[in-house]
Parts: C-alpha cells; sequence; structure tokens
C-alpha cells in the first residue's frame, strides 16, 4: 500500500499537541503580553511546518543526495508559504510601529535592539554547528585559514554572504537545512525602514538615511538577493496601512472570515505547486490580512496552548535544522537511513518532536527571554 504523506500529519500534529502541553509543565513560561495575540499564536505553527518541509526535503536528500524542493503541493507549502507569512508578519508589525509613533524614531537603538533579538540565539546554534563541524573534520585544517576564517564568518553574520562550506566539510548548509537564508532578508527590510518611515511623512535624518543605505546596498550586493523574496513584506506593509483604522480590522471580525481565511490557503495548496506565485501571495496577504484584524481560526491561534508555542518560534526555526542533521547525518547516518522504511523515517520525525520543543523551549526561556528583558530594561 503506497505511503500516505497526510495521514502520517495526524500522529505528528498529536504528538506535537502532547508535547506543547508537556514541555509548558516541565518547563513553566508566562504568556507575554501583545497587540496581535493571534500573529503571536500562530508563529509557532509556521515555525513547524518549515521543520515538516525539511523533514520531506531531508527525506528526499538521504536518497538521492540532491536538496530539492518538495514533489507535494502542500509540503512546499509547508515552507515557502510559512516563511512568506513571517516576512508578512515583520513587515506588518514594524510598519505599524512606524505609524504609531508620534514621536522621532530612535534608529540607533532599532538597530542594536533587533541584534541583541537575532544573534544570540542564531550564534548559540553555529556554534553548535561549529563544533559538529570540527567533530566531523577530525579538528584538521583542510582548508587555508584565510577561508576557513572568511566563510565562519559569514555564517556568523547570518550567512548574509550564504551558507558557505565550512574547513571542506561539503554541504555545510545541511547543519542547519538552509534555514538561514531568511534571515539576510529581515534584516535587509529593518534597513529599509527608514526611507518606508520617510514615504509616510515621517521626519528621518540625512545621516540616517545614509548609513542604512550603506548597510542595505552592501548586504543586497554581498547577498545577491531576489526580488521575489521581497514581495511578502510588501504585503505586510499593506495590510498595516489599511488596519491602521479600527473601522477596518472591525469590519473584518466576523466568524465567515475565518472560513475563507481557511479556504484562502487550501486554494493555494490545491491549485499551486509553490507558494512564491503570485496568486498565491496575493491569497497569503489575504489571509494574513484577516489574521491580523483580529480573527483567531475558531479560537486556536489564540489558544493559550497556541501562544506559549508561539513565544518559541525562533528557537524551533533555528534548531530544528540542527536536529534533523544530528539524526539523520550523525546518530543513525546517511547509509541506515535509506534503508529506513516511509513509516520508519516518519516515526522518527514524530518522535523528534519532543526533542525539538524542549530544546527550543530551553533556549528560549535561558538565551532568547533574558535578552528580551534586557532589551526591556533598556529602552526604560
Amino acid at each position: 500500500m503506497a505511503f500516505n504523506y497526510y495521514i502520517i500529519l495526524l500522529p505528528i500534529f498529536l504528538v506535537l499537541l502532547l508535547t506543547i502541553v508537556g514541555v509548558n509543565k516541565a518547563i513553566p513560561l508566562d504568556i507575554a503580553p501583545v497587540a496581535h495575540p493571534e500573529i503571536d499564536g500562530i508563529r509557532g505553527y509556521l515555525a513547524f511546518f518549515v521543520f515538516l518541509h525539511h523533514s520531506y526535503i531531508w527525506q528526499h536528500y538521504i536518497h538521492t543526495k540532491s536538496w530539492d524542493e518538495p514533489t507535494l503541493n502542500l509540503y512546499n507549502h509547508f515552507g515557502q508559504t510559512s516563511v512568506s507569512l513571517f516576512f508578512c508578519i515583520t513587515a506588518f508589525l514594524f510598519t505599524s510601529k512606524i505609524l504609531k509613533n508620534t514621536t522621532d524614531f530612535n534608529w540607533g537603538l532599532y538597530l542594536k535592539s533587533r541584534f541583541y533579538r537575532l544573534f544570540p540565539m542564531y550564534f548559540t546554534v553555529t556554534c553548535v554547528i561549529f563544533i559538529l563541524i570540527g567533530y566531523y573534520t577530525h579538528m584538521k585544517l583542510n582548508t587555508s585559514i584565510g577561508e576557513l576564517i572568511s566563510n565562519s564568518t559569514s555564517w556568523i553574520g547570518f550567512t548574509v554572504a550564504g551558507t558557505l562550506d565550512i574547513n571542506g566539510f561539503q554541504n555545510s548548509y545541511l547543519m542547519n537545512s538552509g534555514a538561514s537564508w531568511t534571515l539576510p532578508y529581515e534584516w535587509m527590510f529593518y534597513f529599509l525602514l527608514p526611507f518606508l518611515a520617510l514615504g509616510m511623512g515621517k521626519k528621518v535624518k540625512a545621516k540616517t538615511l545614509l548609513l542604512f543605505l550603506v548597510l542595505l546596498g552592501s548586504t543586497l550586493y554581498i547577498n545577491q538577493a531576489s526580488i521575489r523574496h521581497f514581495m511578502p513584506f510588501i504585503g505586510g506593509i499593506v495590510v498595516a496601512i489599511l488596519l491602521q483604522k479600527n473601522t477596518f480590522s472591525t469590519g473584518l471580525q466576523k466568524p465567515m472570515m475565518n472560513y475563507i481565511a481557511v479556504t484562502l490557503l487550501l486554494l493555494s495548496v490545491c491549485f499551486f505547486d509553490s507558494g512564491r506565485k503570485h496568486i498565491p501571495l496575493i491569497a497569503t496577504s489575504l489571509f494574513f490580512l484577516i489574521i491580523a484584524s483580529g480573527n483567531s481560526i475558531f479560537g486556536l491561534l489564540s489558544h493559550p496552548l497556541s501562544r506559549k508555542f508561539g513565544q518559541i518560534t525562533y528557537s524551533v526555526y533555528l534548531v530544528h535544522g540542527t536536529l534533523l542533521f544530528i539524526i539523520f547525518y550523525g546518530i543513525i547516518g546517511l547509509d541506515r537511513a535509506a534503508q529506513l522504511s516511509q513509516v520508519d523515517y516518519w516515526s522518527i520525525i514524530t518522535v523528534s518532536v519532543v526533542p525539538l520543543l524542549f530544546i527550543s523551549q530551553l533556549t528560549f526561556k535561558y538565551i532568547e527571554l533574558p535578552m528580551m528583558q534586557f532589551l526591556k530594561n533598556k529602552k526604560s
């Protein structure tokens, strides 16, 4: 009987639910108050969908040694549409902040706060990757010192220059499933923000614009960024502008909108093999508009468990790729993994949900949360 990639999601999501409950009992966290709880509630699921996306790709890689997009629409959208929604969220939150700001925006503090928020957890995972590189290259120098320093620096710098191979370890991107490619785009949007503020009639000093222009131009040049990846940011900006007036968001807060939101995603998955095409991107933006207006998909996104899961989003996003590498390259080995049946492989993925969430809860509590508190104290 043919393996069903859709049925296997039932036990995976059951384990996810049980693990969210268990991890919050073992490592309790308070739910932080936020302006948009529905957005907070969806973020954890988006990161988890990216985990499923890469789990599918890993299975293909084990057999073909080729890192390709999933052939099943759903699993491709798990990655691409989830990332599009992440970009929408970023653009929405920061555009909304600019629209609501009535005083001079502190751009220096803004940059520092973004760095302190993103770098500590990212650097922690990168250090784990460096340790793995050292282990699998037997602590021997396999390239020139200059190349080792240069490529390692690229990884430390949010992989702006790409996930370059470190110390001769081929396909080093496997160690985080290449997930860090989104971070340079996040930074490029941050660098664009003063110009967006200027376009909205806010005062921005010339030296600030010059600094951010240099940062943006340098990052664009080094990263060789693709314009198409900026499209979801536009969706988030538009949503922020539309929802600036409460009357608009109030008009969308209807039970029927939950059905429309789900239908938009289902149509994208059913009729498009990629979440990066124009119509799926429009559908994603409309879906986000409905969520940002306060619709919680029948209460799912505003549920305390979803909110708690959403808090550890960044850790889940960064940790999952390294966990998959350790499991299939390190513990099982690629040759043995290639002999696994479909049921065996996806059973391992199901079980791996448990350590993924426990590790992410720990790293959030002891790495991310202290830095968030530090930033809060710094601003006050």
